[in-house]
């Protein structure tokens, strides 16, 4: 089953979902997909791009953002951050990846300044930030955990860092989110390497667990007016 946020729920004429291990593609966006959207290649890196046309080839980028009506927007992950945003007014929608390249990067600060480059107030926006690894399973190397430390002192001991080598990516953007002035901001706690259903069975994909394959698409679209 796919997430919703209940922050952006509650955004007048906003769709939206988080998918999972067994809705790929959130199952509202099925039909659409991918006839419907743009494409694109994550590079872990922090190039944000707007989208105005189903099957526009957007390149290279982690964030997108679209001020089309009816034009759905994505951004893939099996571990890394995926983030929705929306402006409060239902007009206009963002999509970011983040894994530890990009967080360590700025990629939620490079988002919120892209807005700000268009004319956007970012205190106008919501996001969420949906299922990814969390400080329970997401072990890095002792050299990686203290560059972490290192760049995320300032919000405060043990926050990006909670355990020894373990970090907390969703943690981190959510504030970086926050900092950088997005209005609201919700935290949608799942981890993509542990979270299983009653039965045991895996809730997401996850590039820690099972390598490469299988991904999940968070999606976000403005409705058309």
């Amino acid at each position: 089953m796919h997430v919703v946020s209940a922050l952006l729920a509650e955004i007048p004429g906003i769709s939206h979902a988080f998918g999972s291990r067994g809705e790929p593609v959130p199952e509202p966006f099925l039909a659409a997909w991918p006839a419907e959207f743009p494409t694109w290649k994550q590079v872990h890196g922090v190039r944000i791009v707007e989208a105005r046309a189903a099957r526009e080839d957007l390149g290279e980028c982690d964030g997108i953002v679209s001020f089309t009506a009816g034009q759905p927007i994505a951004v893939t992950s099996a571990d890394c951050v995926p983030m929705l945003a929306a402006r409060r007014d239902g007009r206009a929608v963002a999509a970011l990846h983040a894994g530890w390249r990009g967080t360590l990067a700025g990629a939620s600060g490079e988002l919120v300044r892209e807005l700000a480059r268009r004319g956007e107030d970012p205190s106008r926006w919501s996001a969420a930030v949906g299922p990814a690894i969390g400080p329970c399973c997401y072990e890095v190397s002792l050299e990686l955990a203290r560059d972490f430390a290192r760049e995320f002192a300032p919000m405060g001991e043990s926050f990006a860092v909670p355990a020894e080598r373990r970090l907390d990516l969703p943690a981190i953007n959510a504030r970086q989110l926050r900092e950088a002035g997005i209005g609201d901001v919700e935290l949608v706690r799942a981890c993509t390497r542990c979270a299983c259903d009653v039965d045991g069975t895996p809730l997401y994909a996850s590039f820690r667990r099972e390598g490469r394959g299988l991904q999940q698409r968070s999606v976000i679209v403005a409705a058309p007016r």
